[in-house]
């Protein structure tokens, strides 16, 4: 199993296309076991944005231009850090947990460079 229950049961409230998007990442990184957490978990706090694909877009490129959001599209720009006190609550690892929190921002102190790389060229294909 890729995933122990608590992180299981969060993955399964995502998105089909969230969810498709996560193993995508995962298999991208070559089924690493060791990312695998990371990979599949890093856009959970999107599921506290129900927005559709079409206002995610748009949110993304307001946040981009430092256009002021707020409600369901604040939340979906700032799904890194509240993805991350989930996971955290929920027992994630800690690369997991800072992985979500900052990405695509490069690693901190302290951080696997080389996994983070890899996760984050995943993510970015």
């Amino acid at each position: 199993m890729l995933l122990p229950e608590p992180l299981a049961d969060l993955f399964f409230t995502m998105t089909v296309a969230d969810q498709r998007h996560a193993f995508d990442v995962y298999l991208r990184t070559g089924g690493d076991p060791r990312l695998a957490e990371a990979a599949l978990m890093h856009d959970i706090g999107k599921v506290a944005a129900p927005i559709g694909p079409l206002t995610r877009s748009f949110a993304t490129v307001l946040a981009a231009c430092h256009v002021p959001l707020t409600g369901s599209w604040a939340i979906y720009r700032d799904h890194g850090p509240i993805g991350a006190e989930m996971l955290a609550a929920v027992g994630a690892s800690d690369f997991t947990v800072t992985f979500t929190r900052t990405h695509p921002d490069p690693p901190p102190a302290g951080i696997n460079t080389d996994s983070w790389e890899r996760l984050a060229q995943a993510d970015r294909l």
